[in-house]
């Protein structure tokens, strides 16, 4: 027991931090303004089911699929750090509701059914949620999944789905915060996030840039 529950708070105090779900829920909310609660949940759904998909994948054939590809670590954080700086830029200068509407927000163009369910996997999943940072963890962890036992392995597959059940409820309510501070307030916060976006995916292309920078050969 002593192991399941020292490898569970390792593994989720390592997915946590890099996949940050209070923060990319903020980033949900800037990217699907205005939906109704229905269509917050079906999406939220589907998020989860995707992030479940991305996070085993890489878990158990992670190293696998990068290798077969020829695909490295800082070429999957260039592609990803181009992705995220796209999202927060068409986030930041999406149309602003009307003042009028403060009290009940429309989007002025509402986004269907089919596009949040196809924006489902990306932007929100893939890189928002499981970016290349929780990628290169749980590829990490997954090379050695099956040395340190049963009970070893048993507590991942835990922290693995606390993780999941941490981004349901984070994206699950993130309208929460809309509601509180009303439509102006959670406009500028969702610009706010947008900006911070666009920072984040500006960092991880440069690192992944740098990565390749020092993975050349020296002349």
């Amino acid at each position: 027991m002593e192991t399941i529950i020292n490898t569970f708070l390792l593994a989720y105090s390592a997915f946590i931090p890099v996949l940050n779900p209070f923060g990319g829920s903020m980033f949900l909310l800037a990217l699907t303004p205005g939906i109704d609660d229905a269509s917050r949940a079906a999406m939220v759904r589907r998020i989860v089911f995707y992030s479940a998909l991305i996070l085993f994948a890489s878990l158990f054939a992670g190293h696998f699929i990068l290798s077969f590809f020829g695909i490295s670590m800082g070429v999957l954080r260039i592609c990803g750090g181009i992705v995220l700086f796209y999202a927060g830029w068409t986030a930041l200068n999406a149309p602003s509701d009307s003042a009028e509407d403060e009290e009940n927000p429309v989007p002025k163009k509402p986004l269907t059914h089919e596009r949040l369910m196809s924006m489902a996997f990306y932007p929100i999943t893939l890189p928002l949620t499981m970016g290349p940072g929780v990628i290169s963890v749980a590829t990490a962890m997954g090379a050695g999944i099956f040395e340190g036992g049963f009970e070893a392995f048993v507590g991942l597959m835990i922290a693995c789905f606390a993780t999941l059940a941490t981004v349901f409820v984070c994206y699950r309510y993130c309208d929460r915060v809309s509601r509180a501070v009303g439509a102006a307030g959670a406009d500028a916060i969702s610009r706010i996030f947008a900006f911070i976006l666009i920072c984040i995916g500006t960092g991880v292309f440069w690192q992944g840039l740098a990565e390749q920078i020092a993975s050349m050969p020296s002349v």
